[in-house]
């Protein structure tokens, strides 16, 4: 009886470290996510001009090299991290305005006209799927919203003999 008793008490010890060590992981998770959430709350600061031609710059440099490799993907989430998610005075908005579209023509462009920069390899493995979740994710944009219709692609006219 008193080994039954021993065992019982010993499963009862090991489950209860075991608990403990699952709940400490969950307290840690969630210092963690609150940390984090306090890191974008104070990065969130809105952008003057200065700094919103700064993004839209470097999105721009960054562009180029996605577009040599393919990788539209990456060129579309970028969009949407540097650029849609800026926090940005209406002042900025206006004096980059050229800027801004330059960088919406270039994802646009990259993804409505799948034979546009596709010469990288990321490019040729992309599917009809990929670019479709690509154009629902960019068309819910406020950017998109703002500025379509900005760039018009026009169908390319054959040449006509003379």
């Amino acid at each position: 009886m008193k080994k039954i008793f021993v065992v019982i008490l010993l499963v009862m010890s090991v489950s209860y470290i075991g608990n403990a060590k699952v709940k400490n992981e969950k307290i840690k998770n969630v210092k963690k996510t609150l940390t984090t959430l306090k890191s974008l709350k104070s990065n969130s600061k809105e952008l003057n001009s200065q700094e919103y031609a700064k993004v839209l710059e470097n999105f721009i440099k960054k562009s180029e090299k996605y577009l040599e490799s393919g990788d539209k993907i990456q060129l579309v989430d970028d969009y949407i991290n540097d650029i849609e998610n800026a926090k940005v005075s209406k002042k900025a908005l206006k004096d980059n305005y050229d800027a801004d579209k330059e960088a919406f023509g270039i994802v646009e462009v990259a993804i409505f006209m799948k034979s546009s920069y596709s010469d990288g390899e990321k490019a040729k493995k992309l599917t009809d799927e990929d670019y479709k979740k690509m154009q629902e994710k960019f068309v819910k944009t406020n950017k998109f919203k703002q500025l379509e219709g900005y760039v018009e692609i026009q169908p390319v006219q054959p040449l006509q003999n003379k």
